[in-house]
């Protein structure tokens, strides 16, 4: 059976352009593991560079990707920023795709 749209356009909700983007900044390994890391506590990025093989500018980047998504935020404390998860939820999206993840694996 097949279905049609009514509408010419598929039905969009308000906010689904920000879900695609937080989608974007989940799209790279390391972002994922930066919330990993941030999930203990605030970090100054001169505490997770160490952490990667990448140089300042590539974790700035990285940083930049999940702060414009809203899934960090950050704060200077004198001459370091400090950055921490927005919402502890963002952790449970990762899980909700470890479990699909698990699942997939089991389907095939």
């Amino acid at each position: 059976m097949v279905h049609e749209c009514i509408r010419e356009d598929p039905v969009t909700l308000p906010w689904d352009s920000e879900v695609a983007e937080i989608g974007q900044a989940l799209a790279h390994p390391i972002r994922i593991a930066i919330l990993r890391l941030l999930a203990d506590g605030e970090r100054c990025a001169c505490e997770i560079e160490p952490c990667f093989d990448l140089d300042q500018s590539g974790i700035s980047r990285h940083l930049t990707a999940l702060r414009r998504a809203g899934l960090i935020t950050s704060r200077r404390d004198g001459v370091r920023v400090l950055h921490r998860l927005t919402t502890p939820r963002a952790l449970q999206l990762l899980e909700a795709a470890e479990q699909i993840l698990r699942e997939l694996r089991r389907v095939r």
